[in-house]
C-alpha cells in the first residue's frame, strides 16, 4: 500500500495512502493539516489517478505558493516512487512499495540532502512547524483531542454557538483572533493555527461542561487537560509537547505577559467575545518539574444565578434575605470554605438594590463579576491598598452600600462593623464553618462583642452540592444508619437516589450544583448572650426558638426528594 512521510529534526511521520484522495493545507478540514504560513488553506491533494487506480497523481489546487515536485512546478502530475513534494517549508517523500526495485527518476532529490542543505533553510524546528496527520486518512477525522472535546461538548449543554464563533481577546481589549464563523479573520490568520482552533475548542468544550477551571498540566511528554466540573477534577484530553508549548505562547500572549518567562510565577487575564457576549478569565501560571502548570479560571456569569429568587433557598429565608438586602443600614455576613458561591449570594442580593438612586461600591480580590452602576474597587496588595486601607478612603466616597470582598484582620473587620452601625450597609465574608462558627471567628480576630453584637444582623452559611443526573439516578431503599441521621428531621424516608453514570453527566453521575443555605438571624437575645459569655450550644438554642434550618437539615431535604445523595450532604455539611 502506497504511503507519504513527512519528516521533520523530531522523526518521521508516515501516513498510508488509501483510495480517497488525501487532501493537504491549512484548513482543519484537511486530511493532513500543516501549520505553515506558506502553505494555502487547501493547497494540494494526493490521489488515485483516473483509470488507474493503483497509480497515485499530485494536483495542485491553486495554491498562492505553487506546489514543487522534485524540485519543479506541478500542476497535475504522476508520482513514482521516492518522488519529494514540496509544499512551502514542508517536504512529503511518496513511497510506493510495489516499485521499490523499479527505475527512479533522474531529477529526484535526496531526502535527506533536501530538508538539510537546501538552498532556503527548511523551518522544521518544533516551534514553527507542527504536523496534524489525522488517524484515519480516508474520511478526514479529526486528531483525538479533538474527537474527545467535541464528544465532551457534545455531551454538555447546547449553548447556541461553536468554537468558530470565539473570538479571542487580549488583556487590553483587542480582538486578536476573530471568530472563524463571522468571515472576517485574513492574511495568516485566515486559516487559524492549529494551537489557535485547539485552544478555542477546548474553551468550547468548557463552556458546554459548565467547567469553572481549566488546568493544563506538563507531564514529562506532553501535557495532560483537567477540567474541574461541579467541584470536581475531570481528564479531557492529552496534548502533545509541541501543542502544549504553542497553548502556552498563545494564552501568554493574550494576557500581554512575558513570553520567555518559565521559571516564575506568572498572572494575567483576557476574555473571548462570542455572539456579542463577553467572557472572562484569570490565568495563573507557575513552574513544575516538566514546565509551568497553567490554570485558567473561567468567570461566566451565566452558569451562576444572578438574581436573590435563583438561588433556591427557602421562602423564609429568601424574605430575610430580601429585607436585609433593601434596609439603609446593617451587616449581612456570609461565610463558608473557599468555592462555596458566597460571592455569588452576596452579589445576587446587590441586584436587588436599586444602583440608579443609591451609591454601590465593592471591594474585591480580585473582581469576579461586573455590575453596571456599581463602583468596583480591585485589591492591589503590591501597591500598598489592602482592604482596610481602601475600605477607610471608601467611607469618605459618601457610599450607601458597600460590599467588602472578605474579612481577614481585625481593621478590616472593626472598619466594616462600624460603617454598618453609623448608616451604611455592609456586605462581607468570613471564612468559617457554619453561621453560629461565624462569630466565634470574628471573636477570635480581636472584634470586642459589644462592637460585633451590635454590628451584625444576619449570617448566612453555603456549601455546594452536585446535583443526580435525572437520566441516570437510580432509586435504592435507605439504610438504617441513613435513616437514624435523616429520620429525625424528615420522620423517615422510603427510598434515596444513587448516582449510575451516564453519557449526558459524563459518566459522573451528577449534573449541576446548587447551594445548601443556613441563615442566623442575630436577635435581641443572642446579643445578649454574645455581649456576656457565649457558647455555641446557648446561641443554637435561642436560633431554634425562631426559624432557623441547619446546612446538614436543609441538605436531607434536597435527598429526600431526590435531587442528590446522602453522601453528598454528609460530605459537604455532614456533623462530626
Amino acid at each position: 500500500m502506497p504511503l507519504i512521510e513527512v519528516r521533520t529534526k523530531q522523526g518521521r511521520k508516515r501516513l498510508e495512502l488509501k483510495q480517497e484522495p488525501l487532501s493537504i493545507g491549512r484548513s482543519a478540514d484537511n486530511i493532513l493539516v500543516l501549520d505553515d504560513d506558506r502553505a494555502s488553506r487547501f493547497h494540494c491533494v494526493i490521489e488515485p489517478m483516473k483509470g488507474n487506480e493503483d497509480s497515485y497523481q499530485l494536483r495542485d489546487l491553486g495554491s498562492r505558493n505553487g506546489t514543487k515536485l522534485n524540485n519543479s512546478d506541478a500542476d497535475i502530475e504522476p508520482l513514482d516512487n521516492g518522488d519529494v513534494v514540496r509544499i512551502g517549508k514542508t517536504e512529503i517523500r511518496f513511497i510506493d512499495p510495489d516499485q521499490m526495485n523499479s527505475h527512479k527518476r533522474s531529477n529526484v532529490p535526496n531526502f535527506k540532502t533536501s530538508m538539510e542543505e537546501a538552498e532556503e533553510p527548511l523551518a522544521m524546528d518544533i516551534d514553527t512547524l507542527d504536523i496534524d496527520l489525522h488517524a484515519d486518512a480516508g474520511s478526514g477525522a479529526k486528531t483525538s483531542y479533538e474527537r474527545k472535546l467535541h464528544e465532551m461538548a457534545g455531551a454538555g449543554v447546547d449553548r447556541g454557538f461553536d468554537e468558530t464563533d470565539i473570538s479571542l481577546v487580549d488583556t487590553r481589549g483587542v480582538t486578536l483572533h476573530q471568530a472563524t464563523s463571522s468571515g472576517l479573520e485574513s492574511g495568516t490568520e485566515e486559516d487559524a493555527g492549529e494551537s489557535i482552533r485547539a485552544f478555542r475548542l477546548l474553551l468550547y468544550a468548557s463552556f458546554c461542561v459548565r467547567a469553572t477551571d481549566l488546568h493544563v498540566e506538563p507531564r514529562l511528554q506532553g501535557a495532560t487537560i483537567r477540567l474541574r466540573v461541579d467541584g470536581y477534577m475531570l481528564t479531557a484530553v492529552d496534548l502533545s509537547e509541541t501543542l502544549f508549548k504553542r497553548i502556552l505562547g498563545l494564552v501568554k500572549i493574550l494576557c500581554q505577559i512575558e513570553t520567555s518567562q518559565k521559571n516564575a510565577v506568572q498572572d494575567g487575564h483576557f476574555s473571548v467575545a462570542i455572539k456579542g457576549r463577553r467572557v472572562d478569565y484569570r490565568v495563573s501560571m507557575t513552574p513544575s518539574v516538566h514546565g509551568q502548570k497553567m490554570v485558567i479560571r473561567v468567570l461566566d456569569s451565566q452558569n451562576a444565578p444572578s438574581r436573590l429568587h435563583e438561588l433556591g433557598c427557602l421562602p423564609w429565608q429568601y424574605e430575610k434575605l430580601r429585607n436585609i438586602a433593601t434596609k439603609d443600614a446593617g451587616l449581612l455576613l456570609a461565610c463558608g470554605p473557599t468555592g462555596s458561591g458566597k460571592t455569588t449570594t452576596l452579589y445576587s442580593c446587590l441586584r436587588e438594590i436599586d444602583v440608579e438612586q443609591r451609591n454601590a461600591i465593592t471591594i474585591e480580590d480580585p473582581v469576579e463579576y461586573y455590575l453596571e452602576g456599581c463602583t468596583q474597587i480591585p485589591v492591589d496588595a503590591d501597591h500598598g491598598s489592602s482592604f482596610g486601607s481602601i475600605l477607610r478612603s471608601v467611607l469618605r466616597q459618601d457610599p450607601d452600600v458597600i460590599f467588602v470582598g472578605e474579612i481577614r484582620d481585625i481593621e478590616t473587620a472593626t472598619v466594616a462593623m462600624q460603617a454598618s452601625m453609623t448608616g451604611h450597609l455592609v456586605y462581607t465574608t468570613v471564612h468559617a464553618k457554619d453561621s453560629i462558627g461565624a462569630i466565634f471567628r470574628l471573636l477570635d480576630l480581636g472584634i470586642e462583642a459589644f462592637l460585633l453584637s451590635n454590628a451584625l444582623n444576619v449570617i448566612v452559611a453555603q456549601r455546594l452540592v452536585r446535583l443526580l443526573c435525572d437520566n441516570c439516578k437510580k432509586a435504592v431503599t435507605p439504610t438504617p444508619t441513613q435513616n437514624m441521621k435523616m429520620g429525625a428531621q424528615l420522620g423517615g424516608v422510603p427510598e434515596i437516589y444513587v448516582p449510575t453514570g451516564c453519557k449526558r453527566c459524563l459518566r459522573t453521575g451528577f449534573i449541576g450544583r446548587r447551594a445548601l443555605f443556613e441563615l442566623l438571624e442575630v436577635t435581641d437575645a443572642m446579643r445578649d448572650l454574645i455581649m456576656k459569655t457565649p457558647t455555641i450550644q446557648g446561641i443554637r438554642e435561642i436560633a431554634k426558638q425562631g426559624l432557623f434550618t441547619s446546612l446538614e437539615e436543609y441538605g436531607f431535604g434536597l435527598v429526600a426528594g431526590g435531587e442528590t445523595t446522602f453522601d453528598e450532604i454528609d460530605r459537604v455539611a455532614g456533623s462530626d
